[in-house]
């Protein structure tokens, strides 16, 4: 991205609608643009990503932040579920050695727990965008209604009408497709977050288990009669 001509350029959304000017942004170390700063038609400011930005020649489009932090979270919990699976499968074939596993396996399950409380933030903050969407979509529509009553009345002309008409229904198509976007997001992080259960950590347990059971091996035969011997093989046989 070419920074050095974007300040003073007015920002779009994905929507093609101009919420704002970039009048700054930040540098990280590596002198790439981190975060913008946007004023908006009634002077206040946002700071965005980096990620979500893209500079175009007239004007910058910022992208939907929330879409790019779900799709984020999606392949980090996909990618550290694999992580999981694939320890275990090694686990099991003896490839790994259990304090190596048990190491690992702390720090996925860590990592998974991080990306769950990320995600319980996302479904919260995805969840108010929806509500400010439906708010907005009954507004617009009783607006809208309210105009078709004062021109079936005569209080306002059929030009001013076709124009908030024109207008009206630009921002009912935009509201609609956002607030389906927002559904087929919460859709997809509510079904992972379901296969995100604490039974993730199961198969270390009864891992050491079983690794426990063959380090006693030997000594089962040597005293078949140890306590511990006989509580670990009454428990086993109950399972």
């Amino acid at each position: 991205m070419d920074s050095s001509r974007i300040l003073g350029l007015p920002v779009k959304d994905v929507y093609d609608r101009e919420i704002g000017t970039l009048v700054g942004f930040e540098i990280d170390s590596r002198g790439m643009p981190s975060n913008f700063f946007i004023m908006m038609p009634n002077g206040s400011f946002i700071k965005v990503e980096g990620e979500a930005v893209e500079a175009g020649k007239d004007y910058v489009l910022v992208k939907n932040f929330w879409k790019i932090k779900a799709e984020n979270l999606i392949r980090g919990v996909e990618i550290t579920r694999r992580r999981i699976d694939a320890l275990e499968n090694l686990r099991q074939e003896h490839q790994i050695p259990i304090n190596v596993y048990d190491e690992l396996k702390a720090t996925y399950i860590r990592d998974m727990s991080e990306l769950n409380g990320k995600m319980v933030e996302l479904v919260s903050e995805l969840n108010k965008i929806q509500e400010e969407l439906k708010n907005r979509l009954d507004t617009l529509t009783k607006v809208r209604s309210i105009n078709r009553v004062q021109l079936s009345t005569g209080e306002v002309d059929e030009i001013s009408y076709k124009a908030a008409e024109t207008m009206i229904e630009a921002s009912l198509d935009i509201t609609l497709l956002e607030i389906k976007e927002t559904e087929s997001i919460l859709a997809r992080l509510k079904s992972l977050k379901q296969r995100i259960s604490p039974e993730a950590v199961t198969p270390q347990r009864v891992s050491n288990f079983v690794e426990l059971l063959r380090s006693l091996n030997t000594s089962k035969q040597q005293n078949a009669d140890s306590p511990l011997v006989v509580r670990l093989q009454s428990v086993m046989q109950s399972q």
